[in-house]
């Protein structure tokens, strides 16, 4: 798509204008163009296109920065007391923008909220070891593990605090309806598929922003979105298409903002449908994919080919001794006549339309190389609320496609392979006590160890299909500060500015 052809889209942007006004307007709005938007704003559904919304109201003891790593939020420092007990140390002064303070009582609560099933909090596994929080005083909290667990820093991370008193007065339903938080924005509206609108917390204890308003939309079109931002009708997008980085850059109004993530995007297998359940059909169709040939036609050589495992090469759990399958359909049909496969099944792959870089196109090419060996694959892209919807009750047909953030650590990646992770219908007991070992020990060579086998038994097994680690690529207009792309995709935009 040419830049005139981009320019001329944006008059069918009706539903993104912001109340007719032109860019960076008197009232400082700033529209932000979200390329996946969850179905609810429940708290810990799991996604990080929930928490990129919530974390605008509800912040974390500790938030990660731009390349992943914990940075003091709502605690400004934290110690090991005993071996599995942290301390945390929390700000004093912030209030709840209802002007309630915040103290290690909403700690205390959030924490058994997140381990009540009853609430089905995703992000549960990642906390799995906790035991339970008790406050030491009003101001400081200690955070309890069964066993040594290295993760719990980084893992409060995918914790917004809830507050106590809200919380107990409207329950769940009125923390979906209506969050709030300690955080620099304030909740206006929630649009399910639409717009998320926020205004800006004046008392926020970092600084008001700098804008009044923001409002999130949801443009799952990738041409679409790009077309609002070359307009001025946002200012950031996400996921910007990897054939418009150069429309982009060379509009003269914006730019691409770019850093690499630790995702590793995957096409998951439903174990429980046959004939996945059988390894062999598994590891055929992993043959039948020419990942070298997506990742120059299609990604442009951004990113990397997965070597058999989740895991990105800069993760600490990365097993350098698995590389990627090659390329060799004449393999792949050849295993799937010994396994006994019925070509006349059909293999839907689901997708979310925007979510990652390319991965509609990504998932049709499959879709045509899993044709060429006579597998009859065909691709439903939905939109991300869709996508989630049926990932909360695990029906997603025989293939999904999904990104498994490692953060780092092996640890955050893995975890959804394991039963708690509640991700996948592929089970195995000793995956399971590996996992379990891995987190349960400071000494990280062990840790390493047991990711390596791990790693070693995923690619025996093939619960996923391993594909690529990604870039997050965010177009910004070039009148706007204080933005940064961030390895894990949330929007940070509390120091937002325009120039």
């Amino acid at each position: 798509m040419k830049r005139r052809q981009l320019i001329a889209s944006a008059a069918s942007l009706a539903p993104f204008v912001v109340l007719g006004q032109p860019a960076f307007a008197a009232d400082k709005v700033l529209t932000v163009g979200a390329a996946v938007f969850p179905d609810t704003l429940k708290p810990g559904i799991g996604s990080f296109a929930s928490q990129s919304l919530l974390v605008q109201t509800n912040e974390q003891l500790v938030q990660r920065d731009a390349v992943g790593n914990p940075q003091p939020t709502l605690a400004t420092s934290w110690e090991l007391v005993e071996p599995t007990t942290m301390r945390f140390h929390l700000r004093q002064g912030v209030k709840f923008t209802d002007g309630v303070e915040f103290t290690a009582d909403d700690v205390v609560y959030t924490i058994g909220y997140v381990q009540d099933p009853q609430n089905a909090y995703g992000a549960a596994a990642r906390i799995s070891a906790v035991t339970g929080a008790t406050a030491v005083d009003k101001y400081t909290v200690d955070i309890k593990t069964k066993a040594v667990f290295p993760t719990l820093l980084r893992a409060m991370a995918e914790v917004p605090i809830l507050p106590k008193h809200y919380a107990e007065k409207v329950g769940t339903k009125g923390l979906t309806d209506k969050p709030m938080g300690t955080g620099p924005f304030i909740f206006q509206e929630w649009v399910p598929g639409d717009h998320y609108t926020l205004t800006s917390n004046k008392n926020y204890w970092g600084g008001a922003p700098k804008f009044d308003k923001v409002i999130i939309r949801t443009i799952p079109d990738g041409s679409t979105r790009v077309a609002a931002l070359v307009s001025g009708e946002a200012q950031i997008i996400e996921e910007v298409p990897i054939d418009l980085i150069e429309q982009v850059q060379a509009s003269g109004v914006a730019k691409v903002d770019e850093i690499a993530t630790s995702v590793g995007l995957v096409l998951t297998f439903d174990t429980l449908i046959k004939p996945f359940d059988n390894p062999k059909v598994r590891e055929a169709f992993d043959y039948a994919i020419d990942k070298p040939l997506i990742l120059k036609q299609i990604l442009k050589g951004q990113g990397e080919i997965l070597d058999a495992q989740l895991l990105t090469k800069a993760a600490l759990g990365y097993n350098p001794d698995i590389k990627a399958r090659p390329f060799d359909p004449a393999k792949a049909k050849q295993m799937l006549v010994e396994a006994g496969y019925d070509f006349n099944t059909p293999v839907p792959i689901l997708t979310q339309n925007g979510k990652y870089v390319s991965d509609t196109d990504i998932c049709n090419a499959i879709a045509g190389m899993l044709n060429n060996i006579g597998v009859k694959a065909t691709v439903d892209a939905v939109e991300g609320g869709t996508f989630q919807a049926r990932a909360n009750v695990m029906k997603m047909g025989a293939l999904h496609m999904i990104g498994w953030y490692s953060l780092g650590d092996g640890d955050f990646a893995t975890v959804w392979y394991t039963k708690a992770g509640h991700r996948t219908n592929w089970y195995s007991e000793d995956y399971e006590k590996m996992f379990t070992a891995a987190r349960s020990t400071n000494d990280e060579k062990e840790r390493i160890r047991l990711y390596h086998e791990m790693a070693a038994l995923a690619y025996k097994e093939m619960p996923s299909l391993f594909l690529f680690g990604l870039p997050s690529l965010y177009g910004v207009n070039k009148n706007v500060t204080g933005f940064g792309a961030a390895s894990d995709k949330i929007l940070h935009l509390a120091k937002v500015e325009f120039k």
